[in-house]
């Protein structure tokens, strides 16, 4: 009886020895017998490493647009001005019977001189052409003609009787089929790029 009472007493003791053994410093048990932090300490891990790994992208993406930006990283180019060559020759046509009017332009030193001729005076009636040319170091546009009436005490005063744009580029324009009032008229050009060296408008009948 006496053995039977001790080995009773073991039994007891090793139930308690187990269970005691787990501290309130250890892990309590999880499932299978791992703790039941471990997960959590493996997502703060890797959490960590996804943060350093999106740290260095956002790093190398500052860099490129840094790169990007940087002027010095843009290549220089240089602008080498084409010779346009010699100004168009311009040939003023001769007078002929029943022009009405004309002027020619020639440079003169750093400006330019303009030669107004006056001829006979427009018919009632009648349809006249105007032809223009006008010659620059490089075509342009902003050349304009315009008829003004030319009777006394009129010439350079109120608004032309008929104006049109042309282009600053050697070709010969005409405008066909224009009716004028009767009696003197004079045209002129205007808006002449610096460069022009040479320019002329005649009215002469159809």
């Amino acid at each position: 009886m006496r053995w039977g009472g001790v080995g009773a007493g073991l039994v007891v003791a090793a139930a308690l020895v187990g269970c005691t053994s787990s501290t309130g410093d250890e892990p309590a048990a999880g499932a299978g017998g791992a703790p039941a932090s471990a997960p959590a300490s493996a997502a703060a891990e890797a959490s960590a490493a996804a943060g350093d790994r999106g740290a260095e992208a956002l790093g190398t993406s500052a860099a490129a647009a840094g790169a990007a930006a940087d002027p010095a990283a843009v290549p220089s180019a240089t602008l080498t001005p084409i010779d346009p060559g010699p100004p168009p020759t311009l040939t003023v046509p001769p007078r002929m019977p029943g022009e009405v009017a004309r002027v020619v332009v020639t440079r003169s030193g750093a400006g330019k001189a303009f030669r107004n001729e006056r001829g006979e005076p427009a018919a009632e009636g009648r349809t006249y052409t105007v032809e223009v040319a006008c010659a620059a170091g490089r075509p342009s546009t902003g050349t304009s003609y315009a008829v003004y009436d030319a009777a006394p005490g009129t010439w350079g005063h109120g608004e032309p009787l008929y104006s049109r744009p042309f282009p600053c580029d050697g070709q010969v324009q005409r405008t066909v089929n224009l009716g004028l009032p009767a009696g003197s008229v004079q045209i002129d050009v205007r808006g002449l790029p610096a460069d022009a060296v040479a320019a002329y408008a005649v009215i002469r009948p159809e």
